[in-house]
């Protein structure tokens, strides 16, 4: 047996009993469904060739604000004051005159502006800056206009009016001469649909009521209802569509930078490491000196770090001996065989404030506390320098600084240690190159692949033991900083850093939840 969907059986059904409505608005009523099922049953049968949809245009039209005020007999419509105004001057009046008119001014009617309307009426001839009625007018008023006559057609009918192919010509004509004058009308334009049955329709309309079509009975899912009373047997399971297009969502996520950083705090901590943290405003002394950075270096002048007017000096830690070796590593290299820089070491210029310019005076703390092997520290945060802004440079970003201490510790496990991380962050391509930094020998700076080229991410080495031998430590320690903004931009494929710090919607809600 045939069956058709319960939407084209029930609309096939109601045309088949030839009702007076064929509109779309009457068989949904007549078929007990929604306007709108029954404009997608119809659009599914027409392809089909089993019924014609047909368009009927018709005009929605409902009085404005001055339109009501007309109908309440506290206004007048506009041209028709200015025909009357003109009677009372005589039949003829220039515009300069029109203009100073107290009653046109009373009722906001500006002469320029409805003179034309006049001459559309067919009231009144314009000539030379004079607007003159026509001599048939000038003792008697003109005759009621199109417009007014839809005006009257409107109050009668209560405020609104339909206007479709069968309206009177004259209202027709009035409702399209006060379209765009929505004060008086508003005027919108509408369509009605109306279905018929074509041969092959009608066929089938016989059919479905002799009974030899019936109606398909789709179901989503097998319920126990259908199980327990055996009407599954007599149900369509609907197929499932998994290539339709469907709603795109937009939920709420993480923003892509915390992600990343997320993903890098959940490495380390897999690799065995222990986070550590320090203040943003920071002392020259663990930013600079602990790192054995001579105090004339030009990483610590004005132009290329932060210093802090208020508070402008923070004291130097309690343990006097750990600032005597710092001083003195930095003057002679003190206990560990260095030469050291030799010039005068400066308390006061290490209790400058800075904003922290590395997080490795993050490790730098972390190894104050506890300078014992084996000891794996991390460290995340927000860093300032007094960078140029460029595609890969600001002067706030992220950085990721790491230490080992362990006694078997080499170029080689730091090197291993580098390649794990970054493998944990799906990124394989990775370069080590020679490099110097005043605090780690043997050094190297880590590169990773960046479209068609590579990217500095950051530095790393062996801490020297003008670093390490002041706070006791007597083995190795590995360390490294990398930045994480750039990282990031390897990861969303972002050729500006600064991008990822502005508000583009449409980027922020289609990057992915996973990269």
């Amino acid at each position: 047996m045939k069956k058709l969907p319960p939407h084209q059986y029930a609309l096939i059904k109601a045309l088949g009993s030839d009702p007076a409505d064929c509109s779309v608005e009457g068989l949904a009523t007549l078929a007990g469904i929604d306007q709108a099922l029954v404009s997608a049953a119809a659009v599914e049968l027409e392809r089909e060739a089993l019924l014609t949809i047909s368009e009927h245009p018709y005009r929605e039209l409902s009085l404005g604000e001055l339109g009501q005020a007309i109908q309440q007999g506290t206004a007048q419509l506009p041209e028709r004051l200015l025909a009357e105004v003109l009677m009372g001057l005589g039949g003829s009046a220039s515009m300069r005159d029109l203009g100073g008119n107290s009653r046109l001014a009373e009722a906001d009617v500006v002469p320029g502006k409805f003179a034309r309307l006049l001459v559309e009426h067919g009231w009144a001839d314009f000539e030379k800056g004079t607007l003159s009625l026509k001599p048939e007018f000038v003792s008697h008023e003109p005759p009621a206009s199109d417009a007014e006559a839809l005006m009257v057609a409107l109050q009668t009918a209560g405020g609104s009016l339909l206007l479709d192919e069968s309206a009177d010509p004259r209202l027709s004509a009035g409702a399209e001469f006060l379209k765009g004058r929505r004060e008086l009308v508003s005027v919108r334009e509408r369509s009605r649909r109306s279905l018929a049955l074509t041969a092959a329709g009608r066929a089938l309309a016989a059919d479905v009521a002799s009974g030899s079509v019936s109606e398909l009975r789709e179901v989503n899912e097998l319920t126990p209802e259908l199980l327990s009373d055996g009407s599954w047997r007599n149900v369509d399971f609907r197929r499932y569509d998994v290539s339709l297009a469907a709603d795109r969502v937009h939920p709420g996520k993480t923003h892509p930078l915390m992600r990343v950083i997320d993903k890098v705090r959940l490495a380390y901590l897999e690799l065995g490491f222990s986070e550590a943290g320090c203040e943003m405003a920071e002392s020259a002394f663990w930013d600079f000196d602990c790192l054995f950075q001579p105090q004339d270096h030009p990483a610590r002048e004005m132009q290329d770090t932060f210093y802090l007017k208020q508070p402008s000096r923070y004291e130097l830690p309690a343990d006097s001996g750990l600032v005597d070796r710092i001083r003195r590593t930095h003057e002679d290299g003190g206990d560990t065989g260095s030469k050291g820089w030799r010039y005068q070491w400066s308390a006061e210029r290490a209790s400058q404030v800075v904003l922290r310019t590395h997080m490795t005076a993050s490790s730098i703390r972390a190894i104050s506390r506890e300078p014992h092997a084996p000891s794996k520290v991390f460290s995340i945060g927000r860093v300032f320098r007094r960078e140029t802004v460029d595609n890969t440079h600001l002067p706030e970003f992220h950085q990721v600084d790491g230490i080992i201490i362990d006694e078997h510790a080499s170029l080689a496990t730091l090197m291993g240690t580098l390649g794990k991380f970054y493998e944990r962050l799906g990124i394989n391509d990775i370069k080590l190159k020679p490099a110097f930094f005043p605090y780690t020998e043997p050094s190297v700076e880590v590169h990773i692949k960046w479209g068609d080229t590579w990217m500095e991410m950051g530095g790393a080495g062996i801490f020297r033991p003008e670093v390490t031998q002041p706070f006791g430590v007597r083995h190795p320690v590995l360390a490294w900083g990398l930045g994480i903004e750039r990282l990031a931009m390897a990861y969303y494929g972002v050729r500006v850093i600064k991008d990822l710090y502005q508000s583009d919607l449409s980027w922020l809600q289609n990057v992915p939840l996973e990269a």
